[in-house]
């Protein structure tokens, strides 16, 4: 249920990969909509969203944003991307109700409490229930709980929350970088956005505030517009099937093949001669997104993504 996980996206140095980290201003004019009964939002600082919960009625706020390309309202819609990863972080004590973030597929309503959840792929919450004061836990596909030893208290602490989406069904889920990792399966698929939430704001001593920081970000993980490919258009490589579950072939003669995590390790690589169609087997690797490297000795050269599911 735990696994340790290599969550770190960086740069690769390879001409045909790109990655674009963006930047979420955490502004209430940044949110798409907003709900509240005896709770509200306000703007704390130049960059970090405020949030409180305590009065006469239920006592709940929640706030939604989709995702888009630069980050703010009038920027193009964006889904989340196999590969792309979304972090955000929350100042906080603990709460008699609940705080919580949630990613969204496509919202069919954002205009109540329940409307937190509204197509959810995954939660993350810290639950109050009543005094209890439970540890934060992730919930994903069908409702399953996974549990992390990470608690609330009623002094402040940072809770960092980072997403990235692995293959189009399963997602990994740290918190507090990796100090927990859960592998878990989507609820829904398709990721445009997320909630923020909290519920009764009393965390056994006082009413506390939350506090959503400025450390908000989304990484497109790389951008791979057209296969880098070179030599005689007769000899043009190509690789299939991709996405693959256990292997992976060349339409043409390979001399050299190698491939590389996420982080530009190289995790496994192969020389010698093989036949168009010679099969390489992956079933060994993680799921996730790698870069193979091939050549023959006709002049052919290709840099590609391949998506191991």
């Amino acid at each position: 249920m735990k696994n340790l996980y290599v969550l770190a996206f960086t740069l690769i140095s390879l001409s045909a990969l790109a990655q674009t980290t963006i930047q979420y201003p955490q502004r209430l004019a940044n949110y798409d909509a907003i709900f509240f009964d005896s709770g509200g939002h306000f703007d704390n600082g130049a960059d970090e969203l405020g949030m409180w919960a305590n009065g006469g009625g239920a006592k709940q706020s929640v706030a939604w944003r989709n995702f888009t390309e630069n980050g703010l309202t009038d920027g193009t819609p964006s889904t989340m991307a196999v590969g792309d990863s979304f972090t955000i972080t929350v100042a906080a004590t603990q709460a008699f109700g609940q705080i919580g973030v949630a990613l969204l597929s496509s919202p069919t309503s954002t205009s109540g409490w329940d409307d937190r959840q509204n197509n959810y792929a995954v939660q993350v919450n810290l639950n109050g229930n009543g005094g209890a004061y439970d540890p934060w836990e992730v919930v994903s596909n069908a409702g399953t709980v996974n549990t992390s030893s990470i608690n609330g208290s009623t002094n402040y602490s940072d809770f960092k929350f980072e997403f990235i989406l692995n293959t189009e069904t399963t997602m990994s889920v740290s918190i507090n970088d990796g100090a927990e990792v859960f592998n878990i399966t989507l609820n829904n698929i398709n990721i445009t956005g997320y909630a923020i939430y909290f519920a009764d704001d009393w965390n056994g001593s006082s009413n506390a505030n939350i506090y959503w920081k400025p450390s908000t970000e989304y990484t497109y993980a790389m951008t791979l517009g057209v296969d880098d490919h070179q030599g005689p258009e007769t000899e043009v490589m190509a690789l299939y099937p991709n996405p693959t579950s256990n292997n992976f072939q060349f339409n043409r003669n390979t001399t050299s093949v190698e491939i590389l995590d996420i982080t530009g390790k190289s995790v496994e690589s192969y020389k010698g001669t093989f036949p168009k169609n010679q099969v390489f087997d992956i079933s060994s690797l993680k799921s996730g997104i790698y870069i193979i490297k091939a050549q023959n000795n006709s002049g052919g050269h290709l840099t590609t993504k391949l998506v191991k599911i």
